[in-house]
């Protein structure tokens, strides 16, 4: 079955720290430790969800909400709002990533690389999961 693929809670909180406001379906509720994903719908006032309509759901304390975006979301928010392209790869034995830039390109014209090419994921979701929290977390 062919499913959407969503970011995880801490890819969430780091998306959130790094100033993604796009529009998304789900978000993260977490009171205290524990995220749970839930929708946005209509009757609970909104039917979309972004980072700053959440804040005001956030309750002083322990309770944080992040919007849930999926991987191709923030992909495509990497590309365009940083320059970042990551490319995944598949040889036989399984999936790896590596970053470029697109913005500051040699005099080739090819992208320059920005990170080493990293392997050793079974699923392509994995890698890509991988990917983002590497970007966010190093080169953002």
């Amino acid at each position: 079955m062919i499913t959407e693929d969503l970011v995880s809670f801490e890819v969430a909180k780091l998306l959130k720290e790094k100033g993604f406001d796009e529009i998304c379906r789900k978000f993260y509720k977490c009171w205290p430790t524990n995220p749970k994903l839930y929708c946005c719908d209509k009757s609970q006032m909104f039917d979309y969800c972004t980072n700053s309509s959440l804040s005001g759901f956030n309750y002083v304390g322990d309770e944080m909400n992040v919007a849930a975006p999926t991987h191709q979301m923030v992909m495509k928010w990497l590309r365009e709002v940083y320059g970042i392209f990551i490319a995944i790869n598949n040889d036989d034995l399984d999936f790896n990533w590596q970053c470029y830039d697109l913005i500051n390109r040699g005099s080739t014209l090819d992208p320059k690389i920005l990170s080493e090419s990293y392997a050793g994921y079974k699923a392509y979701e994995e890698a890509v999961e991988a990917a983002l929290k590497y970007c966010l977390e190093e080169m953002i």
